[in-house]
């Protein structure tokens, strides 16, 4: 406000100055020409001196004075134009302000709103987002439990075969103190039995095979259970009697179902005394057998002396069913029983958002203040009451040929 009335203050001093300035001026002129210029023209110019003196008291001095009227009113309508823009500037600058203020408003109280809005919609999501992960975790628990226990009694049963195989052993020794004769060497007389510690028979995990079953003493026959068969190892020992012999010296063979096996054969024939004529022999022998296989040692010749000290071994060394299918069906990966891994049941999670509410924008139009524009606009028309239509001194007619100054 205080600026405004400055400017005021100022253009009416400079208007006022330029007005008193012209009067002097006139006022100077009038007075020259009506004392000393007139002192200094003739008699002949005397009509022209009246007739200036004239236009400048009927026309000069009336324009001068229409122009300091005009020249005032310009004045002050100007100041007064100057006074209403400024008055338009800031009530432009007002109402702009409050635009901006109230738009500003708007768009932080509508920003956090869908700041609040995503918030919440954030939360419910990863609310369900969880709840979907829990409900998928322990589907997966679930279904991978019954796996593994399907796994578990799976490879316990297969595991159980193995271990089956790896329990089953068999060997058996028989002894007695002599043989004598053509035929099967049994092991049944008073003075004989099964070495001490030598039986041990389990095949799978049936541990109710007698040793008799395995190693029949009275028919010297070593019989392969049900579920044995495999590779065995048997091993025959006997001390010959050769020189008191007067039909045939002995001579021993391994046969299996009853049939003599060749290359097995235990002969001796040297002596040279009844003492001395006592010879130890031994054969050792491998197998591959089948379930109820029979395996025993026959005296081949008719003898008239016994042999002595006479044992008879056999032992499972590797189980057939090891190397053919140990794990038997369990070990079967093609069979629809076995345990495989498939996919849990899930549930599916998406993010949804239906967005943020749409925002409208309001341009500032600062036309819709008619008050202060048609103020404005008023103002500026009477700018046009200062406006000079016509001077009077273009309505003379003055011929100045005969103005003469004389020096």
């Amino acid at each position: 406000a205080g600026t405004g009335d400055n400017k005021q203050q100022s253009v009416e001093e400079a208007g006022r100055m330029r007005s008193y300035g012209l009067g002097t001026a006139i006022l100077f002129a009038l007075t020259c020409s009506l004392t000393k210029c007139s002192d200094l023209i003739g008699d002949e110019n005397q009509k022209d001196i009246e007739e200036i003196a004239r236009v400048l008291r009927e026309t000069v001095k009336v324009d001068l004075e229409t122009l300091f009227e005009k020249h005032n009113t310009l004045v002050d309508q100007t100041i007064a134009v100057m006074e209403k823009s400024l008055e338009y500037v800031d009530k432009f600058a007002d109402d702009l302000k409050t635009h901006l203020d109230k738009r500003i408003d708007e768009k932080h109280e509508k920003t956090m709103n869908n700041f609040k809005l995503l918030e919440e919609n954030t939360n419910a999501m990863l609310t369900l987002m969880n709840t979907t992960v829990t409900t998928n975790l322990d589907n997966i628990n679930q279904h991978s439990k019954g796996e593994r226990n399907d796994i578990i009694w799976w490879a316990h049963h297969r595991a159980h075969l193995h271990e089956d195989i790896l329990k089953t052993r068999i060997t058996a020794c028989a002894y007695d103190y002599g043989h004598l004769g053509k035929g099967v060497v049994n092991y049944n007389s008073k003075d004989g039995g099964y070495i001490a510690d030598s039986v041990s028979i389990r095949v799978f995990n049936n541990t109710d095979i007698s040793k008799e079953e395995v190693l029949n003493r009275d028919t010297g026959v070593f019989k392969v259970p049900e579920h044995a068969a495999g590779e065995y190892i048997f091993t025959f020992t006997v001390t010959i009697d050769s020189f008191d012999q007067k039909l045939m010296p002995s001579a021993y063979y391994f046969q299996k179902n009853g049939e003599k096996i060749e290359g097995t054969k235990i002969y001796a024939n040297i002596g040279f005394s009844k003492i001395h004529d006592r010879v130890p022999g031994s054969r050792t022998i491998f197998l591959k057998l089948e379930e109820n296989d029979e395996v025993s040692v026959i005296q081949d010749k008719n003898t008239d002396i016994q042999d002595f000290q006479l044992s008879f071994c056999g032992a499972l060394i590797h189980l057939e069913k090891a190397s053919e299918s140990p794990g038997a069906l369990f070990a079967d990966a093609t069979t629809p029983q076995f345990p495989s891994g498939t996919l849990a049941e899930q549930e599916s999670w998406e993010y949804e958002f239906s967005g943020f509410p749409n925002v409208t924008t309001v341009d500032f139009d600062y036309g819709a203040n008619r008050d202060a524009k048609d103020s404005l606009v008023g103002t500026k028309a009477a700018l046009d009451q200062a406006k000079i239509e016509k001077l009077k001194a273009q309505d003379e007619i003055w011929d100045k040929t005969n103005f003469i100054v004389d020096e």
